[in-house]
């Protein structure tokens, strides 16, 4: 039986703060942004609980609705829309009554009772050449279906993203069950307790355990680290590392961008989970990247050092991640070189910072990346392609690194 979590709702954790955070903050140029296509939009909250917390503070449907209102009342496309929809299966009733005063006739949410992946098709399938935005904050990774995922991959939507909140320490914690192994002695695997699910995974040794573990995580890998933690070949925060990168793998083989951030609750040095980013162009990754990358800042600086700052924030030369890594400008320099290796010719900006996100993660600042092609082009490395070429009434040569408002900005490799 699942445990009593009747109390779940009573309070917003700093956990919970975090991914509301990041969700509110990138909705709004999400949503300005999508508009300017003339597709229609449907977001999907599909596990969007009561709503609003018992201590009055707003939960994601809320947020969401705020956002929407203040991108509807500002947008100057024609005939802008954008349709909401909230999924639960144990607070639709509480959810409906704490959404009353949002929305009006043309644009009330659509609230439907069940599970997430019972309904999720239904709710879809009519929705093709619509923007589609999927968050999914499960009660138990037991609802992260890969199958799901591959049947998303296979609807014709003009756009779909899906922001995930994975629960990784969780997940690696459950295959140890399974496989029978102690992960008792391991700090990353026994310090969750303040990261609680609604609804956690009832697993076992039995097969059925180990067939519900592979279609989570699309795959057996998780196996073989569990076996390599049992010989101690790697620690409980190795195997999560790792086990994340395979499963952004797993979703790199449908979807051709995937970002994900380690969120570190307390000043732990540590990760407790990560929230996956997933979407199939430039522009939605690299949105959200530089979202990531801001809310990082923040969540350093107000949760994880409360507020105090480190001799670190004040060299622009090394950036410090959610997960307490440090990065250096020659880090980002190493590896930019290393990752130009994959273009013979030429390629926009925004493709190359997707990518680059996509294959080392969110490593230094936008600023930092930028910096780091600035000096490839000084060595000679590469050569940087601006248009328009000069400033306006100045004719000053253009030094811009962003693509946006006609502006594009081309990186050309020189050296083989």
């Amino acid at each position: 039986m699942p445990k009593d979590n009747r109390n779940f709702f009573a309070k917003k954790k700093d956990w919970s703060e975090i991914k509301d955070t990041l969700l509110g903050a990138y909705l709004k140029p999400y949503f300005q942004k999508i508009l300017t296509t003339k597709h229609p939009v449907f977001y999907v909250d599909c596990f969007s609980g009561k709503g609003r917390f018992d201590d009055g503070k707003p939960g994601s449907p809320i947020i969401a609705l705020n956002v929407r209102k203040e991108c509807m009342a500002s947008t100057k496309s024609e005939n802008a829309s954008i349709d909401m929809c909230f999924i639960d299966l144990n607070y639709a009733l509480e959810l409906e009554k704490n959404l009353r005063d949002y929305g009006d006739f043309r644009w009330k949410p659509i609230i439907v009772s069940g599970k997430y992946e019972e309904k999720i098709i239904k709710v879809l399938e009519n929705k093709r050449n619509y923007n589609v935005f999927l968050y999914i904050d499960p009660y138990g990774i037991q609802a992260l279906d890969s199958e799901l995922f591959d049947r998303f991959s296979m609807f014709a939507f003009a756009s779909f993203e899906m922001l995930i909140n994975f629960n990784s320490f969780g997940f690696f914690r459950e295959a140890c069950r399974v496989l029978k192994v102690d992960y008792t002695k391991d700090a990353a695997l026994t310090d969750l307790d303040d990261l609680i699910e609604y609804s956690p995974i009832q697993v076992d040794s039995s097969q059925k355990s180990v067939e519900l573990l592979n279609k989570i995580a699309d795959g057996t890998y998780w196996q073989d680290i569990v076996n390599d933690f049992n010989a101690g070949k790697i620690d409980g925060y190795q195997a999560e590392e790792r086990l994340s990168a395979c499963y952004k793998q797993q979703l790199q083989k449908r979807y051709t961008y995937v970002l994900d951030m380690p969120i570190q609750i307390k000043k732990t040095n540590h990760p407790k989970y990560r929230l996956i980013h997933v979407c199939n162009h430039e522009d939605g990754c690299l949105l959200m990247a530089q979202n990531m990358l801001k809310r990082t800042d923040e969540l350093v600086l107000n949760i994880q050092r409360e507020g105090q700052m480190s001799i670190f924030d004040f060299m622009s030369d090394v950036s410090t991640d959610s997960s307490g890594k440090q990065t250096t400008i020659y880090d980002v320099k190493k590896k930019m070189c290393s990752y130009l290796q994959n273009y013979k010719g030429e390629v926009h900006l925004n493709k190359l910072l997707a990518e680059f996100y996509g294959k080392y993660g969110l490593i230094g600042y936008i600023n930092m990346v930028n910096d780091a092609l600035k000096e490839l082009e000084t060595d000679g490395f590469i050569q940087i392609c601006r248009q328009p070429q000069f400033t306006g009434k100045t004719r000053q040569p253009s030094r811009f690194m962003e693509e946006k408002g006609g502006r594009s900005v081309i990186i050309r490799r020189l050296q083989s």
